[in-house]
């Protein structure tokens, strides 16, 4: 059994500001773009727009190791 090829993703989504540590995931890209993408200054009023680029197999799984960071750290990033 062979193990899949690790490639970018590049996770975009909203971390909600009550904590920080709630992300709502809003797309998943291929490839490293993180630094093509314009993120705002919190406009929304209760969210900030949150862009991470993740090395994992498969879009799901990058989704997935987002989430749980900005469950972990919080506002600590």
């Amino acid at each position: 059994m062979t193990a899949a090829a690790t490639q970018t993703f590049t996770v975009i989504g909203l971390s909600l500001d009550v904590d920080c540590a709630e992300l709502l995931i809003a797309a998943v890209l291929p490839g490293p773009v993180a630094d093509q993408i314009e993120l705002l200054a919190t406009s929304e009023d209760d969210s900030t727009r949150w862009a991470g680029e993740i090395r994992r197999p498969d879009p799901d799984t990058a989704a997935a190791l987002a989430y749980a960071h900005c469950r972990r750290w919080g506002d600590e990033d």
